[in-house]
């Protein structure tokens, strides 16, 4: 959030959700328990272990990866006139 926030000048503010709120929500739309169990494993993983850096992108786009904040900046004028959901 903080690139974002970089490449738009403007301050982005990062709302945790809590992880058993996470998990009711996702099962209230029907998910099975073991699924979101797993699901909220990996993404609490990622915090501490970032995933494998691969060739995947370059192979399924053609072209090489970019950082977030080249991203970011390519798609800036999305954030500005993006409302919340």
């Amino acid at each position: 959030m903080r690139i974002i926030g970089e490449v738009i000048d403007r301050p982005v503010v990062w709302t945790e959700t809590p992880e058993e709120t996470a998990r009711q929500e996702m099962l209230a739309q029907g998910r099975p328990p073991a699924v979101v169990d797993g699901v909220l494993r990996a993404q609490a993983e990622l915090v501490t272990t970032p995933g494998p850096l691969t060739s995947t992108v370059e192979s399924v786009t053609g072209a090489p990866a970019r950082t977030f904040r080249a991203w970011a900046g390519d798609h800036a004028r999305n954030f500005l006139t993006s409302g919340p959901n």
